[in-house]
């Protein structure tokens, strides 16, 4: 078994191999700065990536065990703004290189079965072009964003489509689109097995899940798989028996605790398999039963639920079936002691921005109640709604939770991604003031107990909306927050900065230059503007996001923000953890306990 281990929290990693007969650590082929890692079909021959002075993977290295051979260095990368990382496709046929940049992609094949093969180049890199390969005997299946127009390619980028071509011909010009869908849907990610492939998509913002027969020449006959609700998240699970007639995933929600669900890949048939237990939520909670049915052309139809479930629909529940003859319900247990809604809310340039508010049941809507908004919007990462049982404590104080999905994430798609980015990215600032005025006017939020809370990019983004207005929140917590962007993006000695330019822009080019820094944070505190309580938390390991940046700024809030004893002002330094908070499952409740701890005293209940 080959694994790689982080033993300082800084994201450096060390391979390790055991010995699975004897339990032996074979310490002759341990190896530090190793990311990822992958065998070759003879089970003795190692695929790994190394990183640079940067921690950037730049090359990849094939390693015999038991040799005394040095190491054989198979691709090196040297554009600073691309990682390499290696994986295998799920049949076993191909070891992967893979090239990835913020905007771009290539894509090398090694046959599993002869290591020393040479690579094979699927499609050279081009700016903006990004793609994913799997193999389905003889053929590639792979994710891109470049568009297909009559089996030709154009240089217009958008949503991730689905093409295959023949492992002979893997080039783009002979890539054709198999899996077309209607407007407002898009592909997230794919799962290929021996004769079904299935496609993790987005519809209006919301999951969906469709399969595909394989090997078929048309591709038209899909099946649109029942989910418990609308309004849920859903994270594939390993699936890692490429000949399995099953697969399985997890689906959860703000009031679904975390279900492992089996769907049968003929049949579309789900089968609960384990959903979390709750410790200390009074019971009892409603289990919610009805059908959701599928056309023959495979699109979704909502049968009438019964009429408990009519009343009660936020969020949507309803219960799976694999065709139109058979039915097989969910029996899941839903917390009816809590309500997620998703809303939208209008912005000043007349774009709907979703926002999902939790709460609980009881909560009246009368502008008295404690809130919290939460957002993240870069990356064209998507904030998911799941379950989280720390919430719980929150929400049985009578607090709202709400999860503002800005652009700058990947909600709605690469449109909705670009819109918040680069030139763009005061957009996602703009948006999440939006969401939080938009909690007042509708009486979830009381205008002084309203606090907002952004992890790393999140951090930017809630810095940013206090900085537009300083009095709209009464308490933020800002965790690895990314404070100082130009300064950080002109220090090409720092991890990740040259990497980052697609995001946010090039600081050497004036434009984005003047345009991060009228937004920056760190460069746009108010003096004498009365600012909101903040918890500013950062790692002394961080790789990503320097300690220096959340000391710097707390410093300058300190200096030139309205003096307020009542808002305390706090920076939290982990002196022994990075980008990802302390280790272990009780030092990260002791973490959270702290922010609510923070949040109650500055705020209320």
């Amino acid at each position: 078994m080959a694994y790689t281990l982080d033993t300082s929290g800084r994201e450096v990693f060390s391979l390790f191999v055991k010995d699975l007969r004897t339990g032996r650590i074979m310490k002759e082929e341990q190896k530090a700065g190793v990311v990822s890692v992958e065998w070759a079909g003879d089970g003795r021959t190692l695929y790994y990536t190394e990183v640079d002075e940067l921690l950037r993977p730049w090359r990849v290295y094939r390693r015999s065990l038991g040799s005394e051979a040095e190491d054989i260095l198979v691709f090196e990368e040297k554009d600073a703004s691309s990682f390499l990382d290696v994986s295998r496709t799920k049949d076993w046929t191909f070891i992967t290189v893979n090239v990835n940049s913020k905007t771009s992609s290539e894509v090398y094949l090694i046959d599993a079965d002869n290591p020393e093969a040479d690579l094979q180049l699927v499609e050279e890199r081009r700016g903006g072009i990004q793609y994913f390969v799997e193999h389905h005997q003889g053929f590639l299946y792979i994710l891109t964003n470049r568009r297909m127009d009559g089996g030709n390619t154009r240089t217009a980028v958008g949503d991730y489509r689905l093409v295959r071509c023949s492992l002979g011909n893997p080039g783009s010009k002979y890539w054709q689109e198999i899996a077309s869908l209607e407007r407002g849907a898009f592909i997230e990610d794919m799962e290929i097995f021996e004769k079904h492939l299935v496609l993790y998509q987005r519809r209006g913002g919301l999951p969906r899940i469709q399969v595909l027969d394989l090997p078929s020449s048309g591709f038209e006959s899909r099946r649109t798989l029942s989910l418990p609700q609308e309004v849920c998240t859903v994270t594939p699970g390993a699936n890692e028996d490429f000949n399995s007639s099953v697969f399985r995933l997890t689906v959860s929600s703000p009031n679904l605790p975390e279900t492992v669900l089996e769907y049968h890949l003929e049949t579309g048939k789900p089968k609960v398999l384990q959903q979390e237990e709750v410790q200390g939520v009074q019971l009892p909670v409603k289990k919610r039963k009805g059908t959701r049915r599928l056309s023959d052309e495979g699109h979704t139809n909502v049968s009438e639920l019964d009429s408990q479930a009519q009343v009660d629909r936020k969020p949507k529940v309803v219960s799976g079936k694999a065709d139109s003859e058979a039915t097989d319900d969910f029996h899941l247990c839903l917390l009816s002691q809590y309500e997620c809604q998703r809303h939208e809310v209008i912005t000043a340039d007349g774009v709907a921005v979703p926002l999902t508010v939790v709460c609980g049941s009881g909560v009246r809507q009368d502008g008295q109640n404690p809130a919290l908004l939460i957002g993240y919007g870069a990356y064209g990462k998507t904030l998911e709604v799941e379950w989280c049982s720390e919430h719980l404590s929150l929400l049985d104080r009578g607090w709202v939770i709400a999860f503002s999905h800005v652009r700058g994430g990947g909600e709605l798609g690469r449109s909705w991604y670009e819109a918040g980015i680069l030139l763009k990215k005061k957009n996602s600032f703009h948006d999440f003031i939006a969401s939080a005025k938009y909690l007042i006017e509708n009486k979830y939020a009381h205008r002084s107990k309203l606090g907002a809370l952004g992890l790393s990019a999140g951090g930017l983004l809630v810095a940013s909306a206090v900085n537009l207005q300083p009095g709209l929140f009464r308490a933020v917590i800002l965790q690895v927050p990314f404070l100082d962007i130009n300064n950080t993006l002109l220090d090409t000695d720092l991890p990740l900065s040259v990497h980052e330019y697609d995001e946010w822009g090039d600081p050497d080019d004036p434009e984005h230059f003047t345009n991060i820094g009228s937004y920056s944070p760190y460069d746009n505190v108010q003096e004498g503007k009365a600012y909101p309580a903040m918890l500013v938390k950062t790692g002394l390991l961080d790789s990503r996001v320097g300690y220096w940046e959340a000391a710097k700024y707390v410093a300058r809030v300190r200096n030139l923000a309205e003096q307020d004893p009542a808002k305390l002002i706090l920076l939290k330094t982990s002196m022994d953890s990075g980008h990802v908070s302390d280790c272990g499952r009780f030092s990260h409740l002791k973490e959270t306990a702290y922010d609510y701890a923070f949040l109650i005293k500055m705020i209320g209940r």
